[in-house]
C-alpha cells in the first residue's frame, strides 16, 4: 500500500493529479497552461507535508511509467472511447437503390402496359392509320379513284379480288356507283393481334338492284364488315375483308 500523503503528483507529461492519501481523485491539473481542477482538500491550499505542487516520489500511485496507469488522453482513453457506428452509410445506400427502383418502375410500367394492351406492338397512331386506310378504300369506290384504291390495299388483297389494275377497278367502280346510293360507313371498333389490326364497320346504303333486277324503289341495306389491316413498307393497308352476317 502507498504511504504517500495527499497532494498533487505528476500524472503523465504536462499533467498532475490529486492523490487523497489512499486513491486518485478526479481532479487533474495541467502544468503547461496552469488550468487547475477545483480544490480537493487542505493540501491544495498549502500542505505542511511539502508534497503539494511537488513531484511525486517514484512510489506515488500513477507515477509516470508505473504499471497500470497511462497519461490522460493516452492509450487507455482511446481504447475506451465508444466507436461511432457507420450503419447509417448502409441505410443511405439502400435508400438510393430503392429510390432508383421506384423511378425505373414509374417509367417502365406505363410503357409495358401500353405494349401489352395494344397487342404487342401497335399504338394509337397505328390504329388511326388503319382506320384511315379503310376510309380511303371506301372513298376509292365511291369516287372511282384507282390511285386511292392502290394506296389503301395490299397486292395480295388486289390479287384475291381479281382487281390488279386500274382498268379492272374502273369498270367495277362504275358498276358500283350505278347500283347503290347513299353509301355510309361507320367504324365500330379497332383491335389488334401482334402487328395486325382489325377494323370492324357497319356499312349502310340503298341498293337499286336485287338479284340483278332493277328496283322501282331503292331498298336499304345494312352490312357488317371486318377489315384486316397490315403494315407494308411503312404504310398501313387492307390485306383482307370479311363480310359478317
Amino acid at each position: 500500500m502507498s504511504t504517500n500523503p495527499p497532494g498533487w503528483y505528476d500524472y503523465g507529461p504536462g499533467t498532475r493529479r490529486w492523490w487523497d492519501g489512499a486513491k486518485w481523485t478526479e481532479h487533474v491539473q495541467s502544468t503547461e497552461d496552469g488550468t487547475d481542477a477545483p480544490p480537493a482538500g487542505p493540501a491544495e491550499a498549502g500542505d505542511s507535508s511539502g508534497y503539494a505542487g511537488a513531484g511525486a516520489p517514484p512510489s506515488a500511485p500513477g507515477f509516470a511509467g508505473a504499471p497500470g496507469y497511462a497519461p490522460a488522453g493516452g492509450a487507455f482513453t482511446a481504447a475506451t472511447e465508444p466507436k461511432k457506428s457507420k450503419l447509417w452509410i448502409l441505410w443511405v445506400v439502400l435508400g438510393v437503390v430503392l429510390l432508383g427502383i421506384v423511378i425505373a418502375a414509374a417509367v417502365l410500367i406505363p410503357i409495358l402496359i401500353g405494349v401489352f394492351s395494344s397487342g404487342g406492338g401497335v399504338d394509337e397512331a397505328d390504329q388511326q392509320a388503319a382506320v384511315s386506310a379503310v376510309e380511303l378504300y371506301d372513298e376509292a369506290w365511291r369516287e372511282g379513284d384507282c390511285d386511292k384504291y392502290f394506296e389503301a390495299t395490299s397486292e395480295a388483297f388486289r390479287t384475291g379480288n381479281e382487281l390488279t389494275d386500274c382498268a379492272g377497278f374502273d369498270d367495277a367502280a362504275a358498276g358500283f356507283a350505278s347500283s347503290v346510293e347513299n353509301y355510309q360507313i361507320e367504324v365500330l371498333g379497332v383491335s389488334s393481334e401482334g402487328r395486325t389490326i382489325f377494323v370492324d364497320t357497319t356499312e349502310t346504303y340503298d341498293t337499286l338492284f336485287l338479284d340483278g333486277e332493277p328496283l322501282d324503289t331503292p331498298q336499304p341495306i345494312e352490312e357488317s364488315w371486318q377489315y384486316t389491316v397490315i403494315e407494308v413498307d411503312g404504310a398501313w393497308v387492307i390485306d383482307n375483308a370479311f363480310f359478317r352476317e
